[in-house]
């Protein structure tokens, strides 16, 4: 009992059921309560950009080579794109044979406004991505919590750490080996804090938007859910056995992860934690440095599923047909504006939005159906994308050679299949 008191998992778990009673009981008050969950995110974000350069550094050296490098990178964004496309048809499948939004009244009196619901929303195009991606000051990037910008300056500073002599390059290589551990240690006092945010998440939520939030928008959530459902089970589950691994002993190693994921429904609240995770499962920090951090804003899979949904839906609703013709140019136009979008509560929104005016093909005003039930949508879309990175790291580990500890793997995911299997030969000689 003394154990399972000490143990993170369990105290988030019952942090998350204490706040959702709690916010039933007592709505006002829990509503009060998102403070808590936003200082706890925020004292996770105030690591990430050191975290995340840190470990690229210290990765990329360790590969040892640019032609490492290159390989890793290039199978990481070969990965992505096709599992973050079959995540697209997966969604455009979902509401094009459920179809969530036949019989749902337009919102009354919503803005046609793409400010009135995304704070300075504009159309971004493929120029204002590119721009935005280059990090204009480093030491901008970094206040800013630009994930991609910052994983933009950690590989232009690690090649130029390679290029030097052995002698300038490894002591500072060697630093930020050391940095790295030290704000590891940061995040794990950091997470002494984590059931205190997510009781404050979940009682804001429940409080704030109650059950009937959820009832109202039904269809629309219980088809999103479906969809990630069946992007699991058809796309990661096959991937991972492949990849000679199980899925679902990979989901409970990360359960304490994911719980706080439930809790604050945000991925990058984990992405520190998922990195340190990832290297104790015996993959090799060259590989997690870069595709993790990658990942954040290339194979976000939740909202590679979700946001078509969400777009097609509102066509739906306001009795807007879209062709085979629009849904393609819908696909084109995410697959560029996705890129870059941060796990942060939220943010998939503003890639909605700005999807929504980019391709003009739907009113904006049905994003005021969209946000009544973003927190629950956000939350399903968290999980998906922390899996899904979880899932990305250990395939491309596997397919680089010395990428994976495959004895500590063994020992942390692989091991108890493996013994299973060992007992049924031992049971049919």
């Amino acid at each position: 009992m003394r154990a399972l008191a000490r143990n993170t998992s369990m105290q988030v778990l019952v942090a998350a059921i204490a706040a959702a009673i709690f916010g039933l009981v007592w709505p006002e008050t829990g509503a009060q309560l998102k403070p808590l969950a936003d200082v706890f995110i925020a004292l996770i974000k105030l690591v990430i950009a050191p975290v995340v350069f840190l470990v690229v550094v210290s990765g990329i050296v360790s590969a040892g080579n640019l032609k490492s490098v290159g390989r890793i990178a290039l199978k990481a964004i070969i990965y992505f794109e096709i599992v973050t496309t079959l995540g697209m048809l997966i969604g455009l499948a979902a509401v094009n044979l459920l179809r969530p939004g036949a019989g749902v009244a337009p919102p009354a009196g919503a803005s046609e406004e793409l400010t009135d619901y995304v704070k300075g929303g504009t159309e971004r195009t493929f120029a204002d991505w590119l721009t935005h991606m280059i990090p204009d000051n480093a030491v901008g990037s970094f206040a800013t919590g630009e994930v991609l910008q910052v994983l933009i300056f950690a590989v232009l500073f690690a090649l130029a750490l390679l290029a030097l002599p052995p002698e300038v390059g490894e002591p500072i290589a060697r630093g930020c080996t050391r940095l790295a551990e030290v704000f590891f240690s940061m995040i794990r006092f950091i997470m002494y804090l984590a059931p205190i945010g997510t009781f404050g998440a979940v009682a804001y939520t429940v409080g704030k938007y109650g059950p009937e939030t959820l009832t109202a928008l039904m269809k629309l959530v219980g088809v999103s859910v479906l969809a990630l459902a069946v992007f699991m089970l058809v796309v990661l589950v096959p991937i991972c056995r492949m990849a000679g691994f199980s899925y679902l002993r990979l989901v409970l190693a990360l359960r304490r992860e994911l719980y706080i994921v439930l809790g604050t429904s945000s991925s990058e609240s984990v992405m520190p934690q998922l990195m340190a995770r990832l290297e104790e499962f015996g993959c090799k920090r060259s590989v997690v440095g870069l595709v993790v951090p990658t990942g954040y804003s290339f194979n976000l899979d939740g909202v590679a599923v979700v946001i078509p949904i969400c777009v097609v839906f509102i066509g739906q609703v306001y009795g807007v047909p879209l062709s085979l013709g629009d849904q393609l140019l819908l696909f084109l136009v995410f697959l560029v504006l996705s890129k870059g979008t941060a796990g942060v509560t939220g943010s998939a929104f503003v890639t909605l939005a700005n999807t929504v005016a980019a391709v003009r093909l739907v009113p904006i005003a049905g994003l005021a159906l969209v946000l009544s039930v973003d927190r629950f949508l956000s939350l399903i879309r968290a999980v998906t994308n922390v899996l899904g990175n979880a899932v990305a790291a250990v395939v491309v580990a596997r397919w680089e050679d010395g990428g994976l500890d495959r004895e500590l793997f063994e020992k942390t995911i692989g091991g108890p299949r493996k013994e299973k299997a060992h007992a049924a030969d031992h049971r049919h000689p």
